[in-house]
C-alpha cells in the first residue's frame, strides 16, 4: 500500500478523464518520466498484493474444512491483480508510446479514457476477494468480525464505483476521487491492517513457539 501510496503522489495532479484532449496530451508529455516510475511502483505493489493473497487464503484453509473459500479468495486475488497489473502496463506503455512518438498526442485521450474506465470497472474484480473475504472472517473467525464488515464495506463501495461509469460529471466521473481512489484506497487499507493482523499471528510468544488459537475464538 506504501508503494502504491508513493506512485500516486509522483503522479501529481491527474486530468480528468472529461477534460480537453489537449490537456491530457500535455500531461502524459510533461509527466513521461512521472507515469514510468508510477506504474513501476504499482507493479511491485501489485506482486506483493498477490503475495497478500496468497497468505490469507492459507489462513483461511487452516480454519475451515471444505477449502472453497479459501480458494475463492486466492482466485479473487489473482483476478485483481491481473486486471490492475494490465491497466497499470498498458498506462506506462502508452505514456512512453505518445511521448517518443509526438504524432500520437492528439489520440492520447482515448487510450487514456480507456484505462480509467477500465480501473473503474475492476472495481466488479475488487469486489470478489473482499466478499470471500468477509465470508472467511465470519466463518473461521482468523480476524476479528468487524474486519468482515470492512471488507463489505469495501466490496460496496467499489462495485457501486463501477456503476457510475457511465458518469461525465466531475465528482462521479471515473478517475474522481470518490470513483477512481476511494475504493481502492480502503481496499489498501483493509490489506495492512490484515497484513498486520496476520503477521502479529505468527510471531513467536516468550521463547517457545507454540500453536496459537485462531484469532477470535
Amino acid at each position: 500500500m506504501i508503494l502504491a501510496i508513493i506512485g500516486r503522489l509522483i503522479l501529481g495532479s491527474t486530468p480528468s478523464i472529461v477534460d480537453q484532449a489537449m490537456s491530457i496530451s500535455t500531461y502524459v508529455v510533461q509527466h513521461r518520466w512521472q507515469i514510468l516510475l508510477a506504474s513501476l511502483l504499482y507493479a511491485i505493489a501489485l506482486a506483493f498484493f498477490l503475495w497478500f493473497g496468497v497468505a490469507l487464503a492459507r489462513a483461511f484453509r487452516r480454519g475451515e474444512t471444505s477449502g472453497d473459500i479459501s480458494a475463492m479468495v486466492l482466485a479473487g486475488f489473482v483476478f485483481v491483480t491481473a486486471i490492475a497489473f494490465m491497466a497499470v502496463t498498458a498506462f506506462a506503455g502508452m505514456a512512453y508510446a505518445m511521448s517518443v512518438h509526438r504524432l500520437l498526442l492528439p489520440i492520447a485521450a482515448a487510450p487514456y479514457a480507456a484505462l480509467t474506465v477500465m480501473s473503474t470497472l475492476g472495481g466488479i474484480a475488487l469486489a470478489v476477494p473482499f466478499v470471500a473475504a468477509a465470508v472467511g472472517i465470519m466463518r473461521t473467525r482468523v480476524f476479528p468480525v468487524w474486519m468482515a464488515w470492512f471488507a463489505i464495506l469495501v466490496a460496496v463501495l467499489a462495485v457501486l464505483a463501477a456503476f457510475a461509469v457511465g458518469s461525465t460529471s466531475g465528482l462521479f466521473a471515473p478517475g474522481s476521487f470518490l470513483v477512481g481512489y476511494l475504493p481502492w484506497f480502503l481496499a489498501g487499507l483493509w490489506t495492512l491492517i490484515a497484513g498486520g493482523l496476520l503477521v502479529r499471528e505468527h510471531l513467536p510468544m516468550g521463547t517457545t513457539q507454540q500453536a496459537r488459537p485462531v484469532m477470535g475464538h
